[in-house]
């Protein structure tokens, strides 16, 4: 793992924001880390704290809706983007922070065999 990775997730439930507990600025820097961070993030689905769950879904949420065109402040570049991202993310298990630890697991499991198909690529 990547040393400014690792340093991010270690910061990831520092500093949440007031009015959005969500995020934090490493959840942020971690967004911005790009594809490079979805797999050490994944693993965070596995804490017992639910912040940190929270926090990590809303990171693998970002890299993702990034990846399909989303850009903050601005939105989808259109409906059609958002559909895809939607269906990209119930294929891999509606992941849920809040799910069950084996629900969770389930979705875990599917996302590293997706990341694992990416690598091939």
């Amino acid at each position: 793992m990547p040393a400014r990775i690792e340093e991010l997730l270690a910061r990831l439930n520092e500093a949440p924001d007031k009015l959005h507990s969500d995020n934090t600025p490493a959840v942020g820097a971690l967004i911005a880390q790009g594809e490079a961070a979805l797999a050490p993030v994944l693993l965070c689905m596995a804490a017992n704290d639910e912040s940190t769950r929270m926090r990590a879904q809303r990171v693998l949420e970002g890299i993702t809706m990034a990846s399909l065109g989303f850009v903050p402040g601005k939105g989808w570049p259109d409906a059609t983007a958002e559909d895809r991202w939607r269906a990209l993310w119930r294929s891999l298990g509606d992941l849920d922070w809040q799910s069950p630890a084996a629900q969770r697991a389930q979705s875990v499991a599917l996302w590293q065999a997706w990341l694992a198909q990416r690598q091939i690529r």
